[in-house]
């Protein structure tokens, strides 16, 4: 959602582990900076959170894997409440402004959406599985930033939003009625798991729609 004063990016995505990859090695030949941060459960504090040197590290650490975020500007110094994880060198540019959400996609099952996992050949007794749209999203306010920190945000979100395009496809889908949904991307990999399986894309909510 958009808000007075924001500047936003957010765009559904369909991605498998490998899909992740290829837009991480791409991003860090654009930004040989970007590191990416873990998310860990509970309140902020609770855990340690780290900055890797890869997203799936990233996803990997604490045993989680739900989403990870980027500091914007890239490379920006590490806020007190981040460690390092081992070999990523200390960033040492200015303050984080924005923060980027990779919030991963899920392969789950009705009824409930209980989270199951990324084995292509999961089936849960009950059936029903479906591959859940994650998402790419940041939001800065623009009265919050100096004017040459908003001006390095926008050319970092389109790059970064650029990376995505550039490792990714549009999600040509249709729900049941026939009606198509725009503007989701998905990576090669998901798309052949999907073709592959039959297996059915979700967002939010009861939506499920085929490839095609």
């Amino acid at each position: 959602m958009a808000y007075a004063g924001s500047r936003t990016m957010n765009v559904g995505t369909w991605l498998l582990p490998e899909d992740e990859d290829a837009f991480d090695l791409a991003l860090r030949d654009t930004f040989p900076g970007a590191a990416w941060r873990c998310s860990q459960p509970g309140p902020l504090g609770l855990h340690p959170v780290h900055l890797h040197g890869s997203l799936a590290n990233a996803m990997a650490c604490g045993g989680r894997g739900v989403q990870a975020f980027l500091h914007l500007p890239i490379g920006a110094s590490l806020p007190s409440t981040v460690a390092l994880a081992d070999g990523v060198p200390l960033p040492d540019g200015p303050p984080v402004a924005a923060i980027v959400q990779l919030l991963r996609s899920t392969r789950r099952h009705d009824p409930g959406g209980t989270y199951c996992d990324h084995d292509a050949g999961y089936r849960h007794p009950e059936g029903g599985a479906y591959f859940n749209a994650g998402r790419l999203a940041v939001r800065w306010f623009e009265d919050e930033v100096a004017a040459d920190t908003h001006q390095v945000l926008l050319r970092q979100t389109r790059a970064v939003r650029s990376v995505l395009i550039a490792t990714t496809r549009p999600a040509r889908i249709k729900d049941q009625n026939g009606r198509r949904l725009t503007g989701y991307r998905i990576g090669p990999a998901a798309q052949a798991m999907a073709d592959a399986s039959g297996t059915l894309l979700g967002r939010t909510g009861v939506q499920r729609f085929q490839l095609g």
